[in-house]
């Protein structure tokens, strides 16, 4: 019972309390507001109308109109279909094959292609649903009339049955593997966790063993700490994810050795984020203690488990905020679509810039506290001394006094040796 009322009280006068309660509420509000619907509505997609005729283009109005659809771009033709999912604007490709109106008005069969990014099979499973639920009502449409007609032969009342064929494509994770979607989300996720948890820390564990005023004589000191970590964070990813790749067969199409420009950027700007995230706290479990606020909006926000559909476009525009979110959309696009370096060029210039605003906001932050410091040194060293500091002087009798204090001649013992002779 000691133990009981022991931990009671601790617990009591801690925060522990408020956490408990607190964060569970705020984990609710907040995915609520993140996720304000459980299906994927007018997702983006793209056709390419190889026909455009007057039947195809009422066919994209149709998808058009579908709750789940969106046709954000029409094209004549494609040979590459796959480079419309590399900057994850879109997650479908619908293509209307030549001959669409033709084949309808014989009462011939035409089979529509739909392409899929199964990066991400949540993401899709509503276009594939809409996408049948369409072919199944034109069909009716097409057939019913038909088959009131007489003189039919058996290829064109199979046509009139089935007058749009869909051909269903998933791309990049066609078998649903589970290496190339949850346990890569959790790989990234724990390489995440370790950096967090050693690299918040930095500036509290400098204060709190007193070097951090030494430390910041030069400001460029904390970057150059961010290095190591770099090195080993980076390493470790690169490592894990060929691992995965050679003995657990997972999808890794990228180039490892341009992939590795885009992970040291991510371990670089994760480093100085957390840096000016725990840069107050008065000694490293508090800094560690933040870990949840760069951990878990981080790995909700990159779209390695929720599909980044699902979330409002605000929500979207806060996850650019975290390097993680980055580094899992060259992931995603590099490393499972297989996109080529040069086709992720915009991103990463805009990573490298949002790296660089973060290191100088590093050096900022440095400097600021090194001013600081010195105002604080400064105003200490006067209460250090004597208020009144004592000064030699003469007196008016021939000795030496302290100033402050009551004269004290030379001469008067020798007076006193010569009376008493």
């Amino acid at each position: 019972m000691k133990s009981l009322r022991d931990e009671w009280t601790y617990l009591v006068h801690s925060k522990y309390p408020i956490i408990a309660i607190i964060f569970p509420l705020i984990a609710v509000l907040g995915y609520s507001l993140l996720l304000p619907s459980s299906q994927i509505n007018d997702a983006n997609v793209v056709v390419v109308d190889q026909d455009n005729t007057a039947y195809s283009r009422e066919l994209i109005q149709k998808i058009d109109a579908s709750p789940y659809m969106n046709v954000a771009e029409i094209v004549s033709f494609t040979d590459n279909p796959e480079q419309y999912f590399y900057h994850e604007k879109y997650l479908a490709v619908i293509s209307l094959p030549h001959g669409l109106e033709d084949n309808h008005h014989r009462s011939l069969s035409s089979r529509v292609g739909l392409i899929l990014d199964n990066t991400n099979v949540q993401s899709i499973t509503s276009i594939r649903t809409a996408m049948q639920e369409i072919s199944v009502s034109e069909n009716m449409e097409l057939s019913v009339p038909a088959m009131l007609k007489t003189g039919m032969n058996a290829e064109q009342a199979q046509g009139a049955l089935n007058g749009i064929a869909l051909e269903v494509r998933s791309l990049f994770n066609p078998t649903n593997d589970y290496q190339n979607t949850t346990i890569l989300a959790f790989t990234c996720m724990f390489s995440f966790m370790i950096l967090n948890i050693n690299s918040l820390p930095i500036v509290a564990r400098l204060r709190v063993s007193k070097r951090l005023a030494a430390e910041l004589q030069n400001p460029f000191n904390i970057l150059l700490r961010i290095l190591p970590y770099t090195l080993f964070s980076t390493a470790g990813l690169i490592f894990s994810l060929g691992m995965l790749k050679m003995f657990g067969g997972g999808r890794f199409e990228a180039n490892p050795i341009l992939f590795m420009i885009p992970v040291v950027l991510y371990v670089f700007g994760t480093v100085c984020f957390n840096v000016l995230v725990a840069w107050g706290a008065a000694h490293p479990g508090i800094a560690i203690g933040r870990m949840v606020m760069v951990l878990m909006p981080a790995f909700v926000l990159s779209g390695a488990v929720l599909s980044r559909s699902l979330f409002p476009p605000l929500a979207i525009q806060i996850g650019d905020f975290f390097p993680f979110v980055w580094m899992y959309k060259f992931l995603r696009t590099m490393g499972l679509r297989g996109a080529s370096f040069q086709e992720m060029l915009p991103e990463l210039g805009s990573m490298l810039l949002y790296v660089g605003v973060l290191s100088m906001l590093v050096i900022a932050r440095a400097l600021w506290e090194k001013q600081k410091l010195t105002k604080q040194t400064a105003g200490a060293a006067p209460e250090k001394g004597s208020p009144h500091p004592v000064i030699p002087a003469s007196s008016t009798g021939g000795g030496l006094s302290m100033q402050g204090a009551p004269s004290a001649p030379m001469h008067e013992p020798i007076k006193r040796i010569e009376s008493r002779l």
